[in-house]
């Protein structure tokens, strides 16, 4: 998922236009924020089904409903489902290269953003739904701090995708200027 950012985020730079610069700046916050998320979601998981590996995972919900959820809606965050901040911010880059005439280019990237959406909610969503390997070994205890932590890194995502605080909005818009965006 971070290389299909980086693409979303040189195509928004490469459109030129304030609010593209707005949105790629945005977006580039929006990532930091849910791949934090995503990976504490990842490292619950794994201590949860007892592997890394995403061949052979699956049963989550059932071994752990807050885990399977939390890698869920992380999933749905990264992917740039709405409400989530990354909906946000992707929505914001192509309304520019839409209102820019970037037709080509911008009808392109919702091509590889569909696509790139699927490819992820398919997979986290076989991790979570399918059925559970009979010889798996039970789920793991999962660290409280850990939980703690996920749920902290949770909110702001929820919370930017609807309301952005005056003094971060500010810190964007400053941002985007430097890219040639307007403040």
């Amino acid at each position: 998922s971070t290389v299909e950012h980086m693409g979303i985020i040189l195509t928004a730079c490469g459109l030129g236009t304030p609010a593209a610069h707005l949105g790629t700046v945005y977006q580039l916050f929006a990532h930091a924020l849910t791949k934090s998320f995503c990976f504490y979601a990842a490292g619950l998981a794994a201590i949860t089904l007892g592997t890394q590996r995403i061949r052979g995972s699956s049963g989550l919900l059932g071994s752990s409903p807050l885990v399977g959820w939390a890698l869920l809606l992380g999933a749905l965050a990264i992917a740039g489902a709405p409400p989530f901040a990354i909906f946000i911010s992707e929505f914001q880059i192509l309304r520019a290269g839409f209102g820019a005439g970037e037709y080509l280019a911008t009808g392109l990237l919702t091509v590889f953003i569909v696509v790139a959406f699927i490819a992820i909610v398919y997979q986290i969503g076989g991790i979570v739904f399918r059925q559970p390997a009979p010889e798996r070994a039970p789920a793991h205890p999962l660290p409280v701090s850990s939980v703690f932590a996920m749920a902290i890194a949770f909110l702001p995502l929820l919370v930017f995708g609807f309301y952005l605080p005056p003094p971060l909005l500010r810190l964007v818009h400053q941002a985007a200027a430097l890219l040639g965006g307007t403040p």
